[in-house]
């Protein structure tokens, strides 16, 4: 069973207990927040010990032991970013998967109050490591070195926000640890009232601002796990892509910084095995070895195989712009057909049935994770061109992408035109990634594109999206344990 590394949601029921009882251009500098962003502590721990509160923060985010990072930050990234878009149906018999595929959850799913719980417990993590590395006084743990590490954790604490903001608009901000001395601190220190987004992503720009000038330069660590400016970069140009309003000219920056440290793999199918980890297009990689080491990758085990119905089947819609796109070499690098022997109200050819198969090691779990690869930036940059007008410069980056698979260059000649050649070529080339929800919902598409959606004889899936549903509910346990939370409108 999972080894919760901490459980931020247990500080709704001490709240609760306690309460009732008494657009611009790119500017250099750090964007400025009234959140409290740092806690003394009592005591100090030793360099050894700061060293290993910074390997907790890396195994809680990728879920080492079994912890939240395994499911919030890699099984249920393709939930929410493939099955609630147009990319995959749910498969297996789990109704609160059904439920997020059809648009009818609510408060009550479970698997949405399962992602709240552990993502918050991953920040929960990262916030107790920061405030302890802060308080080392040990000089064995040099200024430089513990600026890094400080960095890393702030740097994976604005990512798990990112997402965090994304699913659910509204939330508590949590950047210390939660001190329980009185009503007083522990309000203080659990966020209190929900923060509006505005306030989530100057949180986040916070930490990505102190991450770019502490962490390590892009190749000073082959394991692209460990968190590097490259990274920062990126997570910077995605953000500034999001926030509403967009800033075109900090995502083209960010992206430019990033861009020269990277290449594209050669060949798109060597990105998903086994034999090409840390390679030089993968930006921020999450790591695993395997089932008897610490921990294994779980998708492939949950989404390949004809074994069993596995829990999320590409739609066919996506299988149609693959082959309407003479997409061959990401169709058969992302898509297995098998044959099956179970119903299914969306693929009724028995021997045409298809699983994902980005991840090519069901067995043992080796795959390791990407967070964010080049391509993807070369996207977004390409969306800031278009964005300015300016066509020629999108094309060649989109040009670029599609060589690698054998493409011929886009015809798409206008602004509008391009900006949709850029959304279909993010969605083959980042199928099964858990990036296409998000990318829908930051474009303003994802309405317009969900209630288009047909089964394979062309007849309305009904899915009747409204735009409350472009965010998650809150979970109705987290309503129960915090009488400061709200439930999101609509729901």
């Amino acid at each position: 069973m999972k080894n919760k590394l901490l459980h931020i949601t247990a500080f709704s029921g001490v709240l609760a207990v306690l309460i009732l009882s008494g657009c611009t251009k790119m500017l250099d500098q750090r964007p400025v927040t009234d959140v409290v962003t740092s806690k003394p502590t009592d005591s100090s721990i030793s360099a050894s010990g700061a060293e290993s509160a910074i390997q907790g923060v890396y195994g809680a985010f990728k879920g080492a032991g079994y912890g939240p990072g395994i499911e919030f930050n890699v099984l249920d990234r393709i939930t929410n970013g493939d099955v609630l878009s147009d990319n995959c149906y749910a498969g297996g018999d789990n109704p609160d998967n059904m439920a997020i595929d059809l648009f009818t959850f609510n408060g009550l799913n479970g698997n949405i109050a399962r992602d709240w719980s552990d993502c918050y417990s991953v920040i929960g993590n990262a916030n107790t490591a920061i405030a302890q590395i802060g308080a080392c006084t040990d000089p064995a743990l040099t200024p430089a070195r513990k600026s890094q590490i400080l960095g890393e954790a702030r740097f994976m604490r604005a990512f798990q926000y990112f997402d965090a903001v994304r699913l659910w608009g509204s939330i508590p901000l949590v950047l210390v640890p939660l001190d329980p001395t009185n009503s007083e601190t522990l309000i203080k220190t659990s966020g209190g009232l929900p923060a509006p987004p505005d306030s989530v992503y100057a949180a986040i720009l916070n930490d990505c601002w102190f991450a770019k000038s502490t962490v390590g330069d892009v190749g000073a660590d082959p394991s692209k796990f460990t968190v590097s400016k490259g990274a920062v970069y990126a997570l910077l140009a995605k953000v500034y892509a999001t926030k509403s309003p967009v800033n075109w000219d900090s995502v083209a920056y960010y992206c430019d910084q990033t861009i020269p440290h990277y290449t594209l793999l050669p060949n798109y199918a060597d990105l998903f095995d086994i034999n090409h980890k840390n390679n030089s297009e993968s930006i921020w990689e999450l790591q695993y070895d395997g089932y008897s080491s610490s921990v294994g990758n779980w998708i492939p085990s949950q989404f390949i195989g004809d074994g069993w119905k596995k829990f999320e089947t590409p739609t066919n819609d996506l299988v149609n712009t693959f082959i309407a796109e003479g997409d061959n070499v990401r169709l058969n690098a992302s898509i297995t057909f098998v044959t099956y022997g179970w119903p299914d109200k969306y693929w009724t050819t028995p021997t045409h049935y298809p699983v994902l198969s980005k991840y090519t090691d069901p067995n043992n779990g080796f795959n390791n994770m990407y967070m964010i690869r080049l391509a993807d930036i070369l996207l977004l940059r390409a969306e800031a061109y278009a964005a300015k007008g300016d066509i020629a410069n999108a094309a060649t980056l989109v040009n670029q992408v599609r060589a690698r698979v054998s493409l011929a260059p886009t015809t798409a000649s206008s602004q509008s035109d391009m900006v949709l050649a850029i959304e279909k070529e993010r969605r083959l080339e980042l199928a099964f990634e858990g990036q296409r929800w998000f990318d829908l919902v930051r474009t303003g598409r994802a309405v317009a594109v969900m209630n288009a959606q047909k089964d394979a004889s062309g007849a309305s899936l009904n899915y009747n999206v409204q735009t409350y549903q472009l965010i998650y509910p809150i979970p109705q346990t987290q309503l129960d344990l915090n009488p400061l939370l709200t439930q999101n409108p609509g729901y």
